[in-house]
Protein backbone atom coordinates (compact mmCIF):
# COMPACT_ATOMS: atom_id res chain seq x y z
CA UNK A 1 0.00 0.00 0.00
CA UNK A 2 1.28 3.46 -0.87
CA UNK A 3 -1.79 5.62 -0.48
CA UNK A 4 -0.62 7.70 2.48
CA UNK A 5 3.12 7.53 1.95
CA UNK A 6 3.38 8.67 -1.66
CA UNK A 7 2.19 11.60 -3.71
CA UNK A 8 1.06 11.60 -7.30
CA UNK A 9 3.50 12.97 -9.88
CA UNK A 10 2.05 14.52 -13.03
CA UNK A 11 5.54 14.61 -14.55
CA UNK A 12 6.08 10.86 -14.05
CA UNK A 13 2.67 10.07 -15.53
CA UNK A 14 3.25 12.18 -18.62
CA UNK A 15 6.77 10.80 -19.09
CA UNK A 16 5.32 7.28 -19.22
CA UNK A 17 2.27 7.82 -21.43
CA UNK A 18 3.77 10.35 -23.85
CA UNK A 19 6.04 7.61 -25.19
CA UNK A 20 3.09 6.06 -26.97
CA UNK A 21 0.27 8.47 -27.80
CA UNK A 22 -2.24 6.39 -29.83
CA UNK A 23 -2.34 6.84 -33.58
CA UNK A 24 -5.72 5.16 -34.04
CA UNK A 25 -8.76 4.29 -31.97
CA UNK A 26 -8.20 1.09 -30.00
CA UNK A 27 -10.52 -1.97 -30.24
CA UNK A 28 -12.89 -2.51 -27.35
CA UNK A 29 -15.22 -5.44 -28.12
CA UNK A 30 -13.15 -7.84 -25.99
CA UNK A 31 -13.76 -5.72 -22.90
CA UNK A 32 -17.38 -6.85 -22.64
CA UNK A 33 -16.19 -10.07 -21.00
CA UNK A 34 -14.31 -8.13 -18.32
CA UNK A 35 -17.52 -6.54 -17.07
CA UNK A 36 -19.86 -9.50 -17.60
CA UNK A 37 -17.49 -11.83 -15.69
CA UNK A 38 -18.05 -10.10 -12.36
CA UNK A 39 -20.88 -7.58 -12.62
CA UNK A 40 -24.16 -9.22 -13.67
CA UNK A 41 -26.04 -6.16 -12.37
CA UNK A 42 -24.25 -3.88 -14.87
CA UNK A 43 -27.39 -3.19 -16.96
CA UNK A 44 -29.31 -1.88 -13.94
CA UNK A 45 -26.35 0.25 -12.85
CA UNK A 46 -25.51 1.73 -16.26
CA UNK A 47 -28.42 1.52 -18.71
CA UNK A 48 -30.25 4.83 -18.99
CA UNK A 49 -27.96 6.40 -16.40
CA UNK A 50 -25.45 9.22 -16.42
CA UNK A 51 -21.97 7.67 -16.22
CA UNK A 52 -18.45 9.07 -15.81
CA UNK A 53 -15.36 7.09 -16.84
CA UNK A 54 -12.37 8.47 -14.91
CA UNK A 55 -8.83 7.98 -16.14
CA UNK A 56 -10.43 6.87 -19.39
CA UNK A 57 -7.17 6.58 -21.33
CA UNK A 58 -7.94 5.70 -24.94
CA UNK A 59 -11.66 5.55 -24.00
CA UNK A 60 -11.89 1.86 -24.85
CA UNK A 61 -14.09 1.01 -21.88
CA UNK A 62 -16.09 4.19 -22.38
CA UNK A 63 -16.93 3.24 -25.95
CA UNK A 64 -17.78 -0.34 -24.96
CA UNK A 65 -20.07 0.79 -22.15
CA UNK A 66 -21.78 3.30 -24.43
CA UNK A 67 -22.49 0.62 -27.02
CA UNK A 68 -23.30 -2.33 -24.75
CA UNK A 69 -25.34 -0.78 -21.94
CA UNK A 70 -26.89 2.32 -23.56
CA UNK A 71 -26.37 4.86 -20.78
CA UNK A 72 -28.27 8.12 -21.13
CA UNK A 73 -24.91 9.91 -21.10
CA UNK A 74 -21.35 8.71 -20.63
CA UNK A 75 -18.30 10.95 -20.34
CA UNK A 76 -14.69 9.88 -20.85
CA UNK A 77 -12.51 11.99 -18.54
CA UNK A 78 -8.75 11.70 -19.06
CA UNK A 79 -5.82 13.78 -17.84
CA UNK A 80 -4.06 13.70 -21.21
CA UNK A 81 -6.37 14.58 -24.13
CA UNK A 82 -3.82 13.07 -26.53
CA UNK A 83 -4.86 9.62 -25.30
CA UNK A 84 -8.52 10.19 -26.21
CA UNK A 85 -8.01 12.09 -29.47
CA UNK A 86 -8.32 9.21 -31.92
CA UNK A 87 -11.38 7.76 -30.20
CA UNK A 88 -13.03 11.19 -30.16
CA UNK A 89 -12.37 11.63 -33.89
CA UNK A 90 -14.03 8.32 -34.72
CA UNK A 91 -16.90 8.63 -32.26
CA UNK A 92 -20.41 8.59 -33.70
CA UNK A 93 -22.36 7.92 -30.50
CA UNK A 94 -24.48 10.87 -29.44
CA UNK A 95 -24.44 9.82 -25.78
CA UNK A 96 -20.62 9.67 -25.57
CA UNK A 97 -18.59 12.76 -24.68
CA UNK A 98 -14.92 13.51 -24.01
CA UNK A 99 -13.54 15.87 -21.36
CA UNK A 100 -9.94 16.49 -20.27
CA UNK A 101 -9.56 16.60 -16.50
CA UNK A 102 -7.83 15.32 -13.39
CA UNK A 103 -9.22 12.70 -11.00
CA UNK A 104 -8.10 14.94 -8.15
CA UNK A 105 -10.31 17.83 -9.32
CA UNK A 106 -13.01 16.45 -11.59
CA UNK A 107 -14.41 19.24 -13.81
CA UNK A 108 -18.05 18.45 -13.04
CA UNK A 109 -20.71 19.78 -10.70
CA UNK A 110 -21.72 18.01 -7.49
CA UNK A 111 -24.03 15.01 -7.96
CA UNK A 112 -23.65 14.98 -11.75
CA UNK A 113 -23.46 11.21 -12.27
CA UNK A 114 -25.33 8.05 -11.26
CA UNK A 115 -22.20 5.92 -11.70
CA UNK A 116 -18.46 6.47 -11.88
CA UNK A 117 -16.40 3.83 -13.70
CA UNK A 118 -12.64 3.34 -13.61
CA UNK A 119 -10.41 0.64 -15.08
CA UNK A 120 -6.80 0.29 -13.86
CA UNK A 121 -7.03 3.82 -12.48
CA UNK A 122 -7.02 3.73 -8.68
CA UNK A 123 -3.75 1.76 -8.63
CA UNK A 124 -2.06 4.69 -10.39
CA UNK A 125 -3.33 7.31 -7.94
CA UNK A 126 -1.41 7.08 -4.66
CA UNK A 127 -3.34 10.02 -3.14
CA UNK A 128 -6.40 7.80 -3.01
CA UNK A 129 -8.39 9.68 -0.38
CA UNK A 130 -8.50 12.77 -2.59
CA UNK A 131 -9.80 10.73 -5.50
CA UNK A 132 -12.50 9.03 -3.42
CA UNK A 133 -13.62 12.44 -2.17
CA UNK A 134 -14.04 13.58 -5.77
CA UNK A 135 -15.91 10.40 -6.73
CA UNK A 136 -18.19 10.92 -3.75
CA UNK A 137 -18.77 14.55 -4.70
CA UNK A 138 -19.86 13.94 -8.30
CA UNK A 139 -22.03 10.91 -7.51
CA UNK A 140 -25.74 11.27 -6.94
CA UNK A 141 -27.32 9.95 -3.74
CA UNK A 142 -27.32 6.16 -3.99
CA UNK A 143 -24.88 6.23 -6.91
CA UNK A 144 -21.97 3.82 -7.29
CA UNK A 145 -18.34 3.46 -8.23
CA UNK A 146 -17.53 0.53 -10.54
CA UNK A 147 -13.84 -0.32 -10.76
CA UNK A 148 -11.51 -2.92 -12.23
CA UNK A 149 -7.98 -3.26 -10.85
CA UNK A 150 -5.08 -5.76 -11.02
CA UNK A 151 -5.29 -8.50 -8.40
CA UNK A 152 -2.13 -8.18 -6.25
CA UNK A 153 -2.57 -11.73 -4.89
CA UNK A 154 -2.04 -13.25 -8.34
CA UNK A 155 1.54 -14.36 -9.08
CA UNK A 156 1.45 -13.23 -12.71
CA UNK A 157 0.19 -9.77 -11.78
CA UNK A 158 2.86 -9.48 -9.09
CA UNK A 159 5.60 -10.56 -11.52
CA UNK A 160 4.48 -8.05 -14.16
CA UNK A 161 4.43 -5.28 -11.59
CA UNK A 162 7.92 -6.10 -10.29
CA UNK A 163 9.57 -6.80 -13.66
CA UNK A 164 7.53 -4.85 -16.22
CA UNK A 165 7.45 -1.22 -17.26
CA UNK A 166 4.80 1.02 -15.74
CA UNK A 167 4.23 4.53 -14.48
CA UNK A 168 6.18 5.41 -11.34
CA UNK A 169 2.87 6.38 -9.77
CA UNK A 170 1.57 2.80 -9.99
CA UNK A 171 1.35 0.61 -6.90
CA UNK A 172 -0.33 -2.66 -5.95
CA UNK A 173 -3.79 -1.76 -4.70
CA UNK A 174 -4.78 -3.82 -1.65
CA UNK A 175 -8.08 -4.56 0.11
CA UNK A 176 -6.91 -2.12 2.76
CA UNK A 177 -6.65 0.64 0.16
CA UNK A 178 -10.11 -0.15 -1.16
CA UNK A 179 -11.40 -0.05 2.40
CA UNK A 180 -11.09 3.70 2.20
CA UNK A 181 -14.36 3.72 0.29
CA UNK A 182 -16.01 2.22 3.37
CA UNK A 183 -14.38 4.88 5.54
CA UNK A 184 -16.12 7.47 3.35
CA UNK A 185 -19.49 5.82 3.90
CA UNK A 186 -19.67 3.57 0.83
CA UNK A 187 -20.93 -0.02 0.92
CA UNK A 188 -18.02 -1.90 -0.70
CA UNK A 189 -18.15 -5.26 -2.47
CA UNK A 190 -14.85 -6.68 -3.79
CA UNK A 191 -14.96 -9.54 -6.30
CA UNK A 192 -12.09 -11.54 -7.81
CA UNK A 193 -12.44 -12.50 -11.48
CA UNK A 194 -10.71 -13.43 -14.73
CA UNK A 195 -12.34 -12.19 -17.92
CA UNK A 196 -11.37 -15.26 -19.95
CA UNK A 197 -12.78 -17.68 -17.38
CA UNK A 198 -15.92 -16.03 -15.96
CA UNK A 199 -16.68 -18.89 -13.55
CA UNK A 200 -13.32 -18.52 -11.84
CA UNK A 201 -13.36 -16.37 -8.69
CA UNK A 202 -10.34 -17.58 -6.76
CA UNK A 203 -8.41 -14.92 -4.86
CA UNK A 204 -5.10 -16.31 -6.10
CA UNK A 205 -5.92 -17.61 -9.59
CA UNK A 206 -7.77 -14.59 -10.96
CA UNK A 207 -6.01 -11.58 -12.46
CA UNK A 208 -8.49 -8.81 -11.64
CA UNK A 209 -10.41 -7.27 -8.77
CA UNK A 210 -13.87 -5.88 -9.37
CA UNK A 211 -14.90 -3.09 -7.03
CA UNK A 212 -18.52 -2.08 -6.52
CA UNK A 213 -18.80 0.76 -4.01
CA UNK A 214 -22.33 2.07 -3.45
CA UNK A 215 -22.90 5.52 -1.98
CA UNK A 216 -25.47 5.79 0.77
CA UNK A 217 -28.86 7.27 -0.03
CA UNK A 218 -29.43 10.67 1.50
Amino acid sequence: MRGNESKYSFEDEKAYYSKRWPTQAEPYEHLKDYVAAWLPEAPSLISGKSVLDIGAGEATYTRMLAETYSPHRIVACELFPERMLQAARENAAENLHFVAGSCFALPFADRSFDAVFGSLVLSQLPDLDRVIDEIDRVLTSGGCFIGIEPNPYNAIVLYRFLMGEHSKNQYLLSRSDLGRFAAKGFDVDIRYFYGRFPKLHSKFLTTCIGVLAKKAVG
